[in-house]
This record gives C-alpha cells, structure tokens and sequence, in this order.
C-alpha cells in the first residue's frame, strides 16, 4: 500500500488532531498514562506530555497548545516547543491514538490527513 507523503511540521500544527476514543488517562503531577483498551498498548507521558494532551482532549488547536507551552515554559525557545509538540501528535498517530484532520478549506468533513 502506497503511503502518502508526511505532513510538513507547519501542517501537523494546523491540522484537527482527532484522538481515539479507545484512549483512557491517567494524569498526576508527574505525567500521565495513557490506555488504548482495543490495543491493549499503555504510554507514560511526561508532565509537557501530559499537558498537551488534556489540552488536545479539550479540542485545542496546535496553535493554541503552543502558545499555551510557551506562557509556562518561558526559558524554552519557542521552535522547540513547536518541535515537541509535533514530534507529540506523530507518536499518538503512529500509535494509532490519535488521527490529523486537514483544516484546508479543501478538505471534506471525516478527511484524515497522513
């Protein structure tokens, strides 16, 4: 099966990141732990993880998340930032935790980008 082209990190940070409703968390002051019971597959998050995640639960943008990160977290620059929170949504797609929607006004309700 042909693979399509992966998303620039611009368009990862402008996509609708979609999670799975398969997901159950756990979150403290160190992190999280996140649960896919179809999978039967359980990932640690660390305390940035953890935020971007509840942030992503409650429909944030990418946008959003970076500008959030970058309040609290002022001594990382903010391309880093940027960077972790795409490197964030490519490991939950790559684990089939969560899927990108195109935000482009091309885009049809239900399209996943990939």
């Amino acid at each position: 099966m042909h693979r399509p082209a992966e998303l620039s990190n611009t368009q990862v940070i402008e996509a609708r990141v979609v999670l799975a409703e398969s997901v159950r968390d756990s979150t403290n002051q160190d992190g999280a732990v996140l649960l896919d019971i179809e999978q039967g597959l359980c990932l640690s998050l660390n305390v940035v993880g953890a935020k971007i995640w509840q942030m992503l639960k409650q429909d944030w943008t990418g946008a959003q998340i970076i500008t959030a990160l970058e309040r609290e977290f002022v001594e990382i620059p903010q391309a880093q930032l940027q960077q972790d929170y795409v490197d964030f949504v490519r490991q939950l797609e790559a684990n089939k935790l969560a899927h990108l929607r195109n935000q482009s006004a091309g885009a049809k309700p239900g399209e996943t980008a990939a």
